[in-house]
């Protein structure tokens, strides 16, 4: 197996992206921008549904275009596919305690995702 430079780099790239995909309530303003959701898309991240309405549809056509992009291992489809309905669901939900249990859902299909394509050995051989 061979390990090399090549290997490396990306992940430690993609790594110190990651800081910049996490939204919290006192970053919505430079989290809820295309570029972030590029972001958020290219890394395989679920949207929680947190950006205000009037920044959502950019963020949203950053993650489209992101997604566009990441990585797509066949075993992960079935995941990216619950993952999107997920987030739909959030955005459609009606009341903050239908959009809790939904997110916890989100959480763990993007932890599912995210696991299936950062491990070379769950899908890929060398």
């Amino acid at each position: 197996m061979r390990r090399g430079p090549a290997r490396v780099i990306p992940f430690v790239l993609l790594s110190s992206c990651a800081a910049f995909t996490d939204p919290d309530p006192t970053n919505l303003a430079s989290y809820c921008t295309a570029d972030t959701g590029y972001r958020v898309g290219y890394l395989s991240k679920a949207y929680y549904g947190v950006c205000p309405k009037e920044s959502e549809g950019a963020f949203l056509a950053g993650l489209q275009r992101g997604r566009g992009y990441r990585a797509e291992p066949p075993q992960a489809w079935p995941y990216y596919q619950r993952m999107e309905q997920t987030e739909r669901e959030i955005r459609a939900a009606s009341s903050e305690v239908q959009r809790a249990e939904l997110r916890k859902r989100l959480s763990e299909i993007e932890w599912q995702t995210e696991h299936i394509v950062n491990d070379p050995a769950s899908y890929a051989k060398d």
